[in-house]
């Protein structure tokens, strides 16, 4: 079968069991899951704020102060801040493929997930759940960075501080990594699945990060 007819079939589906386009997949993307995130910290940047400084007298890098005026950006002006690129809507445009033929090929049914909070300012947006386990998907623009994950397993610290995110808004100690290159004609390769548990030393570490960039942003503020 081929993926677009996965994707009707999955789209077919989901409208059976009566639920809205906008929650087809997630509620992600939508007017509220904006409005839920906004001033946030959220775990697709969690990767951002771990990056330490180069400073032997700062802990927060470069990389995460941006990060931070961000959020103090959009607390200030009410405006959320979005940045999107070619490979950010090759994934966007690809992930809802990924969960069709993810489902064929396992079997399952994906459960989705809108915007779990951690606590008051920060949170996460898990592309789903099977089982009990989150799911990630990542359709990478570039093929080399697919078939390094397929071959060698390949997840960077980015992402891997994202699922830790993920688990640690929703409970979950487990997290599917899913990589998908719908281009990939041999079925082999096309889909890679890694399955990372949660690290408590690793949550635990993001947690006393969170608080310092929450004081930091509140320090800005005032």
């Amino acid at each position: 079968m081929s993926l677009e007819c996965l994707v009707k079939m999955r789209v077919m589906t989901l409208k059976e069991d009566k639920m809205d386009l906008a929650e087809i997949f997630g509620e992600q993307r939508t007017e509220e899951w904006f409005a839920q995130r906004m001033g946030k910290f959220t775990a697709s940047r969690f990767g951002d704020l771990m990056t330490n400084s180069r400073k032997k007298d700062e802990v927060l890098s470069a990389t995460a102060m941006s990060y931070i005026y961000e959020k103090a950006a959009e607390i200030l002006t009410g405006q959320r801040y979005e940045f999107t690129n070619a490979a950010m809507e090759w994934g966007n445009e690809n992930e809802p493929i990924c969960k069709a033929y993810y489902e064929e090929f396992k079997g399952c049914k994906i459960e989705e997930l809108g915007f779990v909070q951690i606590n008051d300012y920060s949170g996460a947006s898990p592309d789903g759940r099977v089982d009990g386990d989150n799911i990630e998907i990542k359709c990478p623009y570039n093929t080399t960075n697919h078939l390094k994950t397929v071959f060698e397993g390949n997840i960077n610290s980015g992402y891997m501080w994202q699922m830790q995110g993920q688990m640690l808004a929703t409970g979950a100690s487990v997290c599917r990594f899913i990589s998908f290159d719908p281009r990939i004609e041999d079925e082999r390769f096309r889909l890679a699945e890694i399955r990372v548990e949660a690290d408590l030393a690793m949550q635990q570490k993001l947690v006393e990060r969170l608080a310092l960039a929450k004081e930091t942003l509140d320090n800005l503020i005032k």
